[in-house]
């Protein structure tokens, strides 16, 4: 049958023989697809009626397009169907730009939880003490386990912060890393007053005196680091 398959669907189509165009059609769908005659089954699909076929190459192109682009279906659609050939270029480039989007959100997102994460880290190591840094009223064990991924590298930061001889805004650049730490999580703590986190209620009373631009700025990404958590107010920010 794969020799006169597409013949087959062809005559099923024109003599409207819907059992058999079924017929044809899955077969084509799960058997006798190749990237030698993908072009060519695309191009019947289309002028046969058949969506679902018709979609099946035309991802079947997407996956495979730098093997297609190559084959002679392709070459003989370039010559015979130009503007056809033109649509699959543009759901190619289309397709490449939805995937670049994709991969920029899932980056995105991911930056967005290791800032949450890290201020997670940032208010356990300051109320509760962590191994062997924290409030010089809590009592702490270096080798007590810490369910905060980002408490050991955020140690780190706090001590090089505590010791560094540039620790100004726009110096060093690991200080500047923690005064932006610093920062955003004083612009989610609800709790100014009561919280351990240094700076905090200094942060949340220069606020008022920063320009809309930032103040829009930091809006934005405090909503967009709530949103990746799917919370409207950090827990670990409320108070205790």
């Amino acid at each position: 049958m794969e020799a006169y398959v597409l013949h087959l669907l062809v005559l099923s189509h024109v003599f409207m023989v819907p059992h058999l165009k079924r017929e044809c059609e899955q077969n084509l769908e799960s058997s006798f697809l190749t990237i030698d005659n993908v072009i060519d089954v695309f191009q019947i699909s289309l002028l046969c009626d058949a969506p679902r076929l018709s979609l099946i190459c035309h991802r079947m192109i997407l996956s495979n397009f730098k093997a297609v682009s190559e084959s002679e279906g392709w070459k003989a659609m370039k010559e015979s169907h130009p503007v056809l050939e033109k649509e699959v270029l543009e759901s190619m480039i289309e397709e490449e730009n939805n995937k670049k989007e994709r991969t920029r959100k899932i980056n995105e997102r991911k930056i967005y939880m290791q800032l949450y994460e890290a201020m997670e880290a940032l208010v356990h190591i300051c109320r509760d003490g962590c191994r062997t840094i924290g409030p010089c009223d809590k009592d702490f064990k270096a080798n007590q386990p810490c369910k905060y991924a980002a408490c050991k590298g955020l140690e780190l930061l706090v001590r090089h912060f505590a010791a560094c001889k540039l620790r100004v805004p726009g110096g060093c650049g690991h200080c500047k890393r923690m005064w932006q730490l610093l920062e955003l999580h004083s612009r989610i703590c609800s709790d100014p007053d009561g919280c351990r986190v240094p700076l905090c209620r200094n942060f949340k009373q220069r606020i008022s005196k920063q320009s809309k631009k930032e103040e829009i700025r930091w809006k934005i990404l405090v909503k967009k680091i709530l949103r990746t958590r799917g919370i409207g107010i950090a827990p670990c920010f409320q108070q205790q």
